[in-house]
């Protein structure tokens, strides 16, 4: 493994860590009009510092973990990488359990937002008042919204049989219109928004495999109402590519995803593969390191570059969250063309 920068005592005052965007080697419909994505799990708080055992982040400081600390650092994450623009046109969150205080903060940067809770927020286990779920945020002068609808998931058994039950994880699908470039009454395209189900085992994959599927069959369907062949899906999957130790199973849920082209994942392809990691967290002596969040583009979307993860080499010994990264995930950035 890397060696951990560990000589320096972090802080509250520490830079966010840098970051670089990465040009992909070919645009193959270049010409169409320019969209901005951020795909991002925030981390609830009610699955860290509002869990009774910080959610387990014994390696993270603990005030490092307060929400009134991280809301402004998630927000500041968003934003800080679009410097000379006015920011992203779609953000896409999950693990959003204080909705409200978000959306308050990206109104006030010119976007409006939608959140669908989960059916059972495992936040509601310890915090009565918290419920996670996934957001969604478009900047208003540059994106309109034509419709919008959630998803939950069906329960499918080992084969795929309907179970006649609902999963606990939820989607966001959006029609939208780029409110720039050539065409008339915008450029349509979808936006879907998911986070899969968590458990780390060949059970728990054979299920993000199911998920996966209805999440692109409804985002699909958006697109075919819309008139538009322009879908992104953006989502943590909580699968990864291979097999590791930290995912000791056989994958599942993305080669379901790619399957017949469909789409592709943005990061792969500005990348040549995934980074080696978009989750890399430190539990007690279990340190999971692996590419687990994805944003997946249809053939007619083009990828012009991707931001990378901070260098391996940077990160502190707790790995994440930390002072330096409010989430144990980091934020996927992209820049598209439809």
């Amino acid at each position: 493994p890397p060696v951990m920068a560990t000589a320096a005592v972090c802080s509250a005052s520490d830079p966010l860590y840098p970051r670089r965007w990465i040009a992909a080697p070919a645009v193959s419909n270049s010409g169409g009009a320019k969209l901005r994505v951020v795909q991002f799990n925030i981390l609830a708080d009610g699955l860290s510092a509002r869990h009774p055992s910080n959610g387990g982040f014994t390696e993270s400081p603990p005030e490092s973990l307060a929400w009134d600390f991280r809301r402004d650092r998630l927000v500041a994450e968003v934003f800080r990488h679009f410097e000379e623009e006015a920011g992203p046109d779609v953000v896409a969150m999950q693990e959003v359990d204080h909705y409200d205080e978000l959306a308050a903060e990206m109104r006030r940067r010119g976007y409006e937002g939608t959140w669908k809770a989960k059916p059972d927020s495992p936040c509601l286990r310890f915090n009565a008042d918290l419920e996670d779920g996934c957001a969604l945020f478009w900047r208003t002068d540059a994106v309109a919204v034509d419709e919008l609808t959630t998803v939950n998931f069906k329960q499918l058994d080992s084969d795929g049989a309907p179970t006649g039950k609902a999963s606990n994880q939820v989607a966001i699908v959006a029609q939208m219109r780029l409110l720039r470039g050539a065409a008339k009454g915008g450029a349509p395209f979808v936006v879907a928004v998911s986070h899969l189900m968590a458990r780390k085992d060949a059970t728990g994959e054979r299920a993000r495999a199911q998920q996966v599927a209805q999440l692109l069959e409804a985002a699909f369907a958006a697109a075919q109402r819309a008139g538009t062949a322009a879908v992104v899906a953006m989502l943590d999957m909580n699968a990864a590519p291979s097999r590791s130790a930290s995912a000791d199973y056989e994958p599942e849920a993305l080669p379901a995803a790619l399957d017949g082209g469909r789409v592709r994942s943005a990061y792969a392809a500005a990348l040549g593969d995934e980074p080696s990691y978009t989750s890399w967290k430190r539990r007690g002596a279990k340190d999971a390191k692996y590419p687990i969040d994805y944003v997946l583009v249809s053939p007619a979307v083009a990828v012009r570059r991707v931001l990378a993860p901070p260098d391996e080499d940077e990160l502190d010994a707790e790995r994440l969250p930390g002072w330096r990264y409010p989430s144990d995930h980091v934020a996927l950035q992209a820049e598209l063309e439809i």
